[in-house]
């Protein structure tokens, strides 16, 4: 390899490396929250939600590495091109298989290293991460209620008690539940993780008010009443979905549904666009050789945005059988290699 396609490489890896966690991050972002409640007021352990973080960083590097790519070689043959430092290598001799060659061999990196994500990293860290929702579902309290306010925080219950004696003890408790149209109150009640993905209630000297199907209300009193609700249905967790399923599991349903086929040709598509987004970002990075390192990060993020757009369109375009499926997922990749072989004949005339 010649020393400028060194000096060019040593440019792009490490603007690849920051982009890669920096669009993690972003799309981290939204769960933030919740995760720092499950650490701080739910008593989850931070090494379990750690953990399930890291299983889903493949997912995650799918859609980045290719992002990080184009942003990558933008800003690198930006940088290049600002200082003009490729106006002195084509003085030098330099023509475009010069430019290009560095630029595929980055590209073919990124697609390894996404192709590996996708076929099995990927698969195996989401079906880990389902599991880590029972083990974090199994840990869940209600610690975090307050006296007089509603507590909506668990899905289908709500909780209101009027004193709080302890984390687990109450007083003058409302339990509201969703699913079963129920109404309880209990004078006194202790609430604890089951242990098996739910609560174990305690409730003492209280009433259960349930709406029947014929729209009627019935009335229990009770002295005690041990009540073990369920957060998460075990059929939640085990999901089958073809997005987390195996690639060999894929292939063997082809035959099943269209979904099967695409999600099989997807799987290589993504990491593929990787090559097209570096030769694209290149083109760009040389083309607006001015303002291309101001201009990356927005058109990087909205070529994305497009994308993905073209990605929901092609799977419902295979799901509905009017485009094969293999063929379907390669259509953004289609139409963003034309582009980028368009902004490539500019900017290396």
């Amino acid at each position: 390899m010649k020393l400028l396609h060194k000096y060019i490489l040593k440019e792009i890896y490490p603007i690849f490396f920051l982009g890669n966690v920096f669009f993690v991050l972003l799309l981290l972002l939204d769960k933030l929250i919740d995760l720092a409640d499950l650490f701080f007021t739910k008593n989850v352990p931070a090494f379990l939600i750690i953990q399930t973080i890291v299983y889903y960083l493949p997912s995650f590097l799918v859609i980045t590495i290719p992002t990080s790519a184009m942003l990558a070689v933008m800003i690198g043959f930006g940088r290049l091109s600002s200082d003009s430092e490729v106006t002195a290598m084509r003085a030098a001799g330099a023509g475009k298989k010069f430019f290009t060659t560095p630029t595929i061999i980055f590209g073919l990196t990124a697609f390894l290293l996404g192709i590996m994500m996708s076929l099995w990293l990927m698969p195996a860290g989401s079906r880990n991460a389902i599991g880590n929702l029972s083990k974090i579902a199994k840990l869940v309290s209600i610690n975090d209620m307050k006296e007089k306010e509603l507590y909506d925080e668990l899905p289908g219950i709500v909780f209101y008690a009027v004193k709080k004696d302890s984390n687990a003890k109450y007083r003058k408790m409302v339990i509201i539940d969703k699913a079963q149209h129920s109404v309880i109150t209990a004078n006194e009640a202790e609430i604890l993780p089951s242990g098996n993905a739910g609560l174990l209630m305690n409730l003492k000297n209280g009433r259960i008010v349930t709406l029947n199907e014929d729209g009627k209300h019935s009335k229990i009193n009770f002295d005690t009443f041990t009540l073990n609700s369920p957060l998460i249905d075990a059929k939640d967790i085990s999901v089958n979905s073809e997005r987390i399923m195996q690639t060999k599991d894929l292939i063997e349903n082809f035959q099943e549904a269209p979904l099967y086929k695409f999600e099989f040709s997807k799987r290589i598509s993504m990491p593929f666009a990787a090559i097209i987004m570096s030769i694209f970002g290149m083109s760009l990075g040389i083309f607006f050789h001015r303002s291309g390192r101001s201009l990356a990060i927005p058109i990087t993020i909205a070529v994305v945005a497009v994308y993905n757009i073209l990605f929901f369109a092609a799977e419902n375009f295979a799901e509905s059988g009017r485009i094969e499926p293999f063929l379907a997922a390669w259509l953004p990749n289609i139409l963003f290699a034309l582009i980028a072989v368009f902004f490539y004949r500019r900017a290396m005339k």
